[in-house]
């Protein structure tokens, strides 16, 4: 099912911004027990990619009236839904308009609990081939120009789990993943000042746990690393068992982090 500016269609006018240019973000937001996890999390980052992108205020209200008729539709109590949000349509030509108004897509998706409970006991990243480009102007956004992660995802092994992403030699995350790195007692993610996406999960970590911080990282890490892991909105934290030659154990902490993360998921 899906839902375009509170209309069950899978129509989308042919001069949305979104589709013409990529002008928009979109957050992956997991349902369990017909409640968005973290939603809190996704009101920030959904503020902070508007700003960002210099978009008109998003009414959050409006978005969470949607989401909960979406949800109150299906048959199940849990699920996965992309909320995408554009500029809305436009005449052609770069420049927005000042009168444009946002438009919101919502789809529905089924999840399952056995791949969650598979990926506990570690996954294998690659090294992408495709680096992403660096650019402060959309650091730490979702945006919908996600060319380089289609192409760098085409390339990874079917017996990986995801792959890790460049940018000017610089570790940014992987292509569907935050990434962190435990070295000399603390976990290190990759900063997303230059490139990369500030996932729910990493703004998570890096607030309520003391000893996860950001660093600039290269491909150094891979060898000096005692652990690593990986998160999305989806799956939560997923332990890193192998990168390239290099293996790792599980760090007992991943599960602590996990089961706080669920525990305080629908509190907010």
């Amino acid at each position: 099912m899906h839902i375009v500016n509170g209309i069950s269609t899978k129509t989308i006018s042919a001069d949305d911004r979104g589709l013409m240019y990529g002008d928009g973000f979109f957050s992956t937001l997991k349902v369990r027990h017909n409640q968005v996890e973290h939603w809190a999390l996704h009101v920030d980052r959904i503020q902070f990619s508007a700003e960002k992108l210099q978009f008109p205020v998003v009414d959050i209200s409006k978005i969470e009236e949607e989401l909960e008729t979406l949800i109150g539709a299906q048959s199940s109590t849990n699920g996965v839904i992309r909320l995408t949000i554009t500029r809305g349509s436009g005449q052609r030509g770069y420049k927005p308009s000042n009168l444009s108004s946002p438009s919101t897509i919502l789809s529905w998706s089924e999840t399952s609990e056995a791949l969650l409970a598979d990926l506990s006991h570690g996954v294998e990243l690659a090294v992408c081939s495709v680096n992403e480009s660096s650019n402060p102007a959309l650091a730490g956004v979702k945006h919908l120009n996600r060319l380089p992660q289609v192409l760098a995802s085409s390339k990874i092994p079917d017996d990986c789990f995801d792959g890790i992403m460049l940018a000017d030699q610089h570790i940014i995350g992987g292509s569907k993943t935050n990434i962190y790195f435990y070295r000399e007692g603390g976990w290190q993610t990759p900063s997303v000042t230059r490139a990369g996406v500030d996932g729910t999960v990493r703004r998570w970590l890096l607030a309520a746990q003391k000893n996860v911080k950001e660093a600039s990282l290269g491909l150094e890490i891979l060898h000096d690393a005692q652990y690593c892991m990986v998160s999305n909105a989806l799956y939560g934290m997923i332990p890193v068992t192998k990168i390239l030659q290099h293996r790792y154990d599980i760090s007992p902490e991943i599960a602590n982090f996990q089961q706080q993360y669920r525990d305080s998921a629908l509190t907010e």
